[in-house]
C-alpha cells in the first residue's frame, strides 16, 4: 500500500514537471516582447538595461534554461515597472 502511494507520488511529480517546462518555455518570448515594446519609451540608461535583459533572456530561452530566463526577464520587467 505504501509502495503504491510512493510510486503514485513520484509519477505525479514527474508528470507535473513535464507539463510545467513547456509552460515556462512559451512564457519567455512573451516577456521579451513586452520589454521590446517598452524600449522606445525609455530613457537611454533604462533602454540599455532593457535591451541587455531581453537579449540575455532570449539567449537563455534558446539554450533551454527557461527558469533562468524567466528570472532575468521578470527582474527587467519589475525594474521597468511593467506587469508580468
Amino acid at each position: 500500500m505504501i509502495r503504491k502511494s510512493i510510486i503514485t507520488a513520484v509519477f505525479s511529480v514527474f508528470t507535473l514537471g513535464a507539463f510545467a517546462s513547456p509552460a515556462f518555455a512559451s512564457h519567455c518570448p512573451l516577456d521579451v516582447k513586452k520589454i521590446q515594446a517598452a524600449i522606445s519609451t525609455l530613457d537611454k540608461s533604462k533602454m540599455s538595461m532593457a535591451k541587455d535583459a531581453a537579449a540575455k533572456g532570449l539567449a537563455l530561452h534558446k539554450s533551454g534554461k527557461h527558469g533562468e530566463a524567466i528570472k532575468v526577464l521578470h527582474d527587467a520587467l519589475d525594474r521597468l515597472g511593467i506587469k508580468h
